[in-house]
């Protein structure tokens, strides 16, 4: 159990330093209005993820949900709510899929390897 609580905060904290990253060398407000958010973000967490589900592969989706989840916390407590946060946890949602299937895939290829 101690070692998930270790994956639980490689995977959230991944998702927080890759937002704040992002946001940070394209001077946008917001990282996921930069290209760098599709080009370097989302493969970084898809990576991250694979790595994670590759490591504990029970339960493998979480691994690609989590960071998600930690850049959704991180935006609305320094962004704030406003009235399309709906919207923005339904975007959250979609952009979780690629590394959802890539920490099945590490997940499946632990599996095949133990």
């Amino acid at each position: 159990m101690k070692k998930e609580y270790g994956l639980y905060g490689t995977a959230l904290l991944s998702g927080v330093l890759v937002w704040i990253v992002v946001a940070a060398f394209s001077g946008r407000r917001e990282a996921w209005d930069s290209e760098l958010y599709f080009t370097l973000g989302i493969p970084t967490l898809c990576l991250v993820a694979g790595i994670l589900g590759f490591v504990e592969p029970a339960r493998s989706w979480r691994w690609g949900m989590v960071p998600l989840l930690g850049q959704a916390v991180w935006l609305f407590t320094t962004q704030g709510f406003g009235n399309l946060w709906p919207l923005g946890l339904v975007t959250f949602g979609i952009f979780a899929v690629p590394s959802i299937v890539t920490a099945r895939v590490g997940a499946a290829v632990a599996t095949r390897i133990r």
